[in-house]
């Protein structure tokens, strides 16, 4: 069935060529067509390589540069720089955690958030015991999924708790930032805190209206699919055409949301997230929230625990397989997801909650022992490669790819998450001169001057050639790195061997 699938996507990509060359004839001016020319082709390794180094040459960096290219088909090295350099990986570090978690969890892995109770019935409407919300530290886990996973209680016809009401948010520790992670970092959503409750990528967007008369309170307008805490409104409306304004956002110690500042007056509405800081309380009054919707009184109270063995089932919501979860990770680097499957790893591995510790130690042992990859000296901090203090090199990021790309039992689900060039995920504005030649993940971090791109190229000759292109450098080049990143995978497509 894999083949099947692997022949009708080639058909299609096929297709797809065909019919946007032939709409390319068709609107072109016979000026214009006579004017193209095919790309040059490179012929054999010594003509790729020094086509590579005269694009390192002439972007004249001053920057570490690592650049491996290997044949998945011969398995010959076709061009290696500074392979053996430990250099930080950035989003590509999401490469090792792809590959590992399909290993070690396996593509049809799904998160289990259950309700337990250890309550011998059900008398009059009321549940004679306690109720357990166990959370497992899903990462696609949405404010709607709560609901109806709560609505579980009506099934059984619950209208009342006897007992306590436990959220046990265990399966991962209570350090929610990765080691290394910088202040923006844990205020922006892309490094929201990776805990076992995670509802709606512990992020909450909503958006802020101004008032039509200048010197009036403007409006938050939120969104039915998310909980939110109460949001404390400070924001006033100025006069049209005022520059300096801004909205800023704050948590007090009661985890109400502050907003204030000032936005011009107009149409236009101003979108604002806010990235849950205290992450058990706002679990706590989310849980609360829903037992109100449903009108289900609880006797005694809201708080936290370890769920006992033997408990009962009252209800479990199921996430999509890994292999879904990994595809929305890989295609929009996705640093929620990638943390969380680090943690989940760590905790199964070594029966413990998870942590970045223990999800570092997973990684390494479960690519070292089941993909043979050599990580020595490699330091595994996240699952995301948001810590700047991340360190991989090439020629390990290449044994990855390397083993990702012949194992076949996950190598369709781990090569199809990949970005395409062109056409979706990170690299969707990137590359259009080689559209769906390149799936790649690309990582950036603009505050330390780090960019790489590793992935698969079709050559000329339709060869796979595996790359991996790294750099460190300074802070506000970024631009000029991608530059580079795309030329090399651009000589790589025009590759013949």
């Amino acid at each position: 069935m894999r083949l099947v699938y692997l022949l009708v996507s080639i058909w299609m990509v096929i297709c797809i060529n065909n019919t946007a060359i032939a709409k390319n004839r068709k609107h072109s001016s016979p000026a214009r067509s006579r004017s193209q020319s095919a790309p040059t082709v490179t012929y054999g390794a010594s003509q790729l390589a020094d086509q590579i180094n005269n694009l390192v040459r002439s972007s004249n960096l001053d920057a570490d540069i690592a650049i491996y290219v290997k044949s998945m088909q011969s398995g010959d090295s076709l061009y290696a720089r500074n392979i053996s350099q430990p250099l930080t990986p950035a989003s590509t570090m999401k490469i090792f955690t792809a590959e590992a978690a399909l290993l070690f969890l396996g593509p049809e892995y799904r998160f289990s958030t259950q309700l337990l109770t250890d309550a011998k019935g059900v008398k009059n409407g009321i549940l004679q015991g306690n109720l357990y919300i166990v959370l497992s530290g899903d990462p696609t886990l949405t404010y709607d999924d709560l609901v109806d996973l709560m609505l579980s209680l009506r099934t059984h016809q619950i209208q009342a708790i006897a007992g306590n009401v436990y959220i046990d948010n265990t399966a991962y520790d209570q350090s929610f930032y990765g080691p290394g992670w910088v202040g923006k970092d844990k205020v922006s959503c892309y490094g929201a805190p990776i805990s076992a409750g995670i509802v709606n990528k512990n992020c909450l967007p909503f958006q802020v209206t101004p008032s039509h008369v200048t010197g009036r309170p403007a409006q938050v307008v939120t969104s039915s699919k998310y909980f939110y805490p109460v949001i404390k409104n400070s924001v006033t409306t100025r006069a049209n055409g005022t520059r300096s304004c801004s909205v800023r956002l704050s948590a007090d110690p009661t985890s109400v949301i502050a907003i204030d500042g000032c936005m011009p007056k107009g149409r236009y509405a101003w979108g604002v997230s806010y990235v849950v800081a205290d992450v058990p309380e706002y679990d706590r009054e989310l849980v609360k929230n829903l037992l109100n919707r449903l009108s289900v009184n609880v006797f005694g109270s809201v708080t936290f625990g370890s769920a006992p063995d033997n408990l009962s089932l009252v209800g479990a919501h199921t996430s999509k397989p890994l292999r879904f979860i990994i595809n929305e990770m890989l295609k929009k680097s996705d640093n929620v997801i990638a943390g969380a499957l680090f943690k989940k790893m760590g905790q199964l591995y070594t029966h413990q909650p998870g942590s970045w510790q223990n999800g570092g130690y997973a990684v390494a042992q479960i690519l070292s022992n089941r993909a043979g990859i050599n990580t020595a000296n490699m330091r595994i901090l996240d699952g995301s490669g948001l810590s700047p203090d991340n360190l991989a090199t090439s020629a390990q990021m290449m044994q990855v790819l390397d083993f990702a790309y012949h194992h076949y039992a996950t190598s369709y689900e781990f090569i199809t998450a990949l970005p395409i060039a062109g056409v979706d995920g990170t690299l969707k504005r990137r590359m259009w001169n080689i559209a769906r030649k390149v799936r790649a993940k690309t990582g950036t971090m603009s505050d330390t001057g780090v960019a790489s791109l590793a992935g698969y190229a079709t050559s000329a000759d339709k060869e796979t050639l595996a790359f991996v292109i790294m750099i460190n450098g300074n802070r506000g080049m970024g631009w000029k790195y991608k530059a580079l990143e795309d030329k090399i995978a651009t000589a790589l497509t025009r590759y013949q061997g």
